[in-house]
């Protein structure tokens, strides 16, 4: 057997990105005739005793499917959805290859823990009520600013952050998964949309990225 990469782009009905999946489920959905190959590896094939397929690269829905794109949390996503910035300084440390040096960023409590009550914290700007830990109130910080930002929050430190925290947007599930592809086959790139490459939107601002003053 020619190996294949072990992830497929999975595309819906109309051709739009939806989310990356493992090969053998993407070869699960084409032979149950619930998707078909768009894009295969060349000359790469899964066999069996009795068949031989072509190693799916990108795949595409029959049918069109409601997106329900969900990102389980935790810091190394938290860190992703804010482009390996800090949401602080704005700082996007690099190794030398030029990936996100993760090791330089951490995920701080905009309302820290020190000010929960029985594990919940109030967000001003949504006015709600949300888990001290959560997708609305961690975000992206360097160690420099989390050290200095300590237990307070961004009006007492006077520091404002660049953009509310926020729960992921299907875009954002779309482009964490490509994060922990890591290298993007060729295969998917013209199936991607504008602005696809995670480290080419790490070079520039984030959209919508401004000062905010946070209680």
């Amino acid at each position: 057997m020619n190996s294949g990469s072990p992830y497929v782009l999975q595309l819906n009905a109309d051709y739009t990105p939806m989310k990356v999946l493992r090969w053998e489920r993407a070869v699960e959905l084409v032979l149950a005739e619930k998707a078909v190959t768009v894009q295969p590896f060349p000359q790469r094939f899964v066999r069996s005793s009795r068949l031989a397929v072509p190693w799916p690269a990108v795949i595409a829905l029959r049918r069109y499917a409601r997106t329900r794109g969900r990102v389980r949390f935790s810091s190394r996503s938290v860190i992703a959805r804010d482009h390996y910035t800090c949401q602080y300084c704005g700082v996007r440390p690099r190794l030398g290859d030029g990936h996100p040096d993760r090791d330089q960023l951490t995920t701080d409590h905009v309302v820290p823990r020190a000010q929960a009550r029985d594990g919940v914290v109030y967000l001003p700007w949504s006015k709600q009520w949300v888990n001290v830990t959560s997708w609305e109130n961690c975000c992206a910080a360097c160690r420099a600013c989390n050290n200095r930002k300590a237990d307070r929050t961004p009006l007492q430190a006077n520091m404002p952050l660049r953009q509310y925290p926020r729960v992921p947007t299907q875009a954002d599930v779309l482009r964490l998964a490509l994060a922990r592809v890591g290298v993007v086959p060729d295969e998917w790139r013209m199936y991607l949309p504008e602005g696809w490459d995670l480290f080419a939107d790490c070079a520039s601002d984030a959209p919508g990225a401004r000062l905010l003053s946070v209680s």
